[in-house]
């Protein structure tokens, strides 16, 4: 690996390579902390899935974008040509200063509440930028997508003649038709390039101890960036920030540990709304979001263990609980986030 990194440096005008040590937080592409002569550098190499050089050129317009409003967005370094995308060899690379910062404490309140600050701070300066590449990407969420799902969650592990779960298999089914209605009536959603994966592991805080509260130094990781409704991300943050952790839910066998917690839920909504306020139909969509990205998600991420697992029995029965959950507190999701955006704005 250490050739191909000198190959990709030679490109840049970096300095030596003192070292590189892979990052082994990333799931999809690969990244290394550089060390030359000149600095401390993160290098990517994009995964094939995501190699586009139009959607990567136009992630680093948002980049530039966010760091023009003074977001604190990454610098992405240009080669010696000025490029900030290298492609060579069939491969895609890109490369940014390094950020000086802690890891997100779930312990920390401060950091809670920055979290939720800055994601309304990025949808604010995100407002009105809408790259081409970056709009034609398709929908992450929805009922068809859901159906398709769990049709071939069906077919793969055989579930159509299995009795023990053709009940469990109907009401999923009906999660699907009934979020199908209520995505009908959505309306007219705000949409916005959301950033797509923002969670605790993309954002870096101060690390100096002569500043008071909590402050995000770093808001790092735009792969996934897209046009999407603004709720979406929303949706995604909620579920991320008002879960229980790893180990501490009701669910021991789908991605997701637990149902919402209502006190985080509360708090996070109450600081996004300081800086942003939700339409009257985003609030009536986010419940159906939830739901929807918790069975999507789920299913997908059962289909991804190949063959009926021997727990296949107990893992659909959560998913079942996951979309029941959201169903029953639909109105009260709704009522609280109303109340918050009305509280927000008076």
């Amino acid at each position: 690996m250490e050739t191909e990194i000198r190959r990709v440096l030679s490109y840049y005008d970096l300095g030596e390579l003192r070292g590189a040590r892979r990052v082994e937080r990333g799931f999809v592409n690969e990244t290394w902390i550089v060390s030359t002569t000149r600095g401390c550098y993160f290098l990517r190499r994009r995964h094939p899935t995501l190699r586009n050089p139009d959607i990567i050129c136009a992630q680093h317009a948002l980049i530039q974008h966010l760091r023009q409003a003074g977001f604190p967005a990454p610098e992405i370094l240009p080669t010696a040509s000025g490029k900030t995308l290298l492609v060579t060899a069939d491969e895609c690379y890109e490369i940014e200063a390094c950020i000086e910062g802690v890891p997100y404490d779930h312990a920390n309140p401060a950091h809670f509440q920055e979290a939720a600050l800055t994601l309304g701070l990025y949808h604010k300066q995100v407002e009105g930028f809408a790259p081409g590449a970056l709009r034609g990407l398709g929908v992450l969420y929805g009922p068809a997508l859901l159906g398709a799902d769990l049709t071939s969650l069906v077919e793969g592990w055989r579930l159509s003649h299995d009795a023990e779960l053709a009940h469990v298999v109907q009401q999923l089914e009906d999660h699907a038709v009934d979020l199908a209605s209520r995505f009908a009536n959505h309306g007219a959603l705000p949409y916005l390039v959301i950033h797509g994966d923002y969670y605790a592991d993309n954002l870096l805080f101060d690390d100096d101890p002569g500043v008071p509260g909590a402050r995000i130094v770093g808001v790092v990781d735009y792969d996934k960036a897209r046009w999407q409704p603004r709720v979406v991300e929303l949706a995604e943050a909620l579920i991320y920030f008002a879960s229980p952790r790893l180990g501490e839910g009701q669910l021991k066998h789908l991605v997701y540990p637990g149902f919402l917690r209502w006190e985080p839920f509360e708090r996070f909504l109450s600081h996004y709304a300081r800086v942003i306020t939700l339409e009257e139909n985003e609030i009536h969509a986010l419940p159906d979001y939830i739901r929807n990205i918790w069975l999507q998600i789920s299913l997908q991420r059962l289909l991804e263990r190949g063959p009926r697992p021997p727990e296949a029995v107990e893992a659909l029965r959560e998913v079942l609980a996951l979309g029941d959950w959201a169903a029953d507190n639909t109105l009260h999701m709704v009522d609280t986030a109303g109340d918050l955006m009305r509280e927000a704005v008076q």
